[in-house]
């Protein structure tokens, strides 16, 4: 008489179908396209809490000046406020990829009380933020 092999969990046939094999994959927390998401979330919200470095905050303040006198952004106020100037350096130091840092950048441009408008859009941040 043949044994009959049981097979575990982690052994599973095969399938040629892709909806199957995502499914299988998905059941067992494989490839779940959230959950990399969300450790991107929490590192985002982990370097939020770090101050930005002097260094951080002067290049931010170049930045705005910069964008101010090429007409690129118009403030309410005369001079950019010290919240203004530590979130535009926290984006300038944020380590991640260029798209999500100008994204980050123009985020925190925008939500500031002493910005008006922000006249350029986050593919144009990026590709200052290239050569910054």
């Amino acid at each position: 008489m043949a044994s009959a092999k049981k097979k575990s969990d982690d052994e599973v046939e095969p399938t040629a179908d892709p909806e199957d094999r995502l499914q299988l994959a998905l059941a067992r927390g494989e490839g779940d396209p959230d959950a990399d998401l969300d450790d991107e979330d929490d590192d985002d919200d982990a370097l939020e809490d770090v101050p930005a470095t002097a260094e951080g905050k002067a290049s931010a303040l170049r930045l705005i000046d910069l964008l101010v006198e090429k007409k690129a952004l118009a403030l309410h106020v005369e001079k950019p406020s010290t919240a203004l100037i530590e979130a535009v350096a926290r984006a300038l130091e944020w380590p991640g990829p260029v798209n999500r840092r100008a994204n980050k950048l123009s985020d925190a441009i925008v939500d500031s009380d002493d910005v008006d408008e922000l006249f350029v859009d986050d593919d144009t941040l990026g590709e200052i933020l290239k050569r910054w």
